[in-house]
């Protein structure tokens, strides 16, 4: 991707979404964008770049939300790392299996970190969670991004973001 691209997510991504993503919420619960981001950024680039922007949006969203610094670097670096070895091998931007992926790594995200709390603090009510909280988010986000993704789909979207040496590929 180009780096201008970078530069953009990282100014405007803690803004969007928590402002405009904010009236989307249906019972409290909202798409993780940043999630989807660095997905999409692994199906257009590779693992190794995508493991390094799921690690940098990670600590961002990490230090704009107040919460453990580094666990979401490392969660979403294993995120993005996952989801460009899909991209280069298994699916395509256009694949209607992308949502599916999205929504399962949401959930395999969500699971981890309340594993590491329960580990970390004790009494975490983990299958409350579940079906209350991390099922529905993580149905959302695959729902959210595949609109996402739909709506970068298009060549000319794919054609700002990705290196000329990558749009040769395409």
């Amino acid at each position: 991707m180009k780096p201008r691209f970078y530069i953009i997510v990282a100014l405007l991504l803690i803004p969007v979404q928590a402002s405009l993503l904010g009236p989307l919420s249906l019972g409290g619960i909202k798409p993780d964008l940043g999630l989807a981001l660095i997905y999409i950024i692994g199906l257009l680039t590779g693992p190794g770049e995508a493991a390094l922007a799921g690690m940098g949006i990670g600590l961002l969203q990490d230090i704009g939300s107040a919460s453990l610094i580094g666990l979401g670097g490392i969660s979403r670096g294993l995120l993005g790392l996952s989801a460009g070895l899909l991209g280069s091998r298994v699916l395509d931007v256009a694949s209607p299996s992308n949502s599916i992926f999205l929504a399962v790594f949401s959930l395999l995200e969500q699971m981890l970190i309340a594993l590491f709390m329960q580990v970390l603090y004790g009494s975490v009510p983990f299958f409350s969670l579940l079906w209350s909280r991390m099922l529905p988010q993580a149905l959302y986000t695959g729902i959210a991004g595949a609109v996402l993704i739909r709506y970068l789909g298009s060549r000319d979207a794919i054609a700002l973001f990705t290196r000329p040496a990558v749009q040769r590929e395409l």
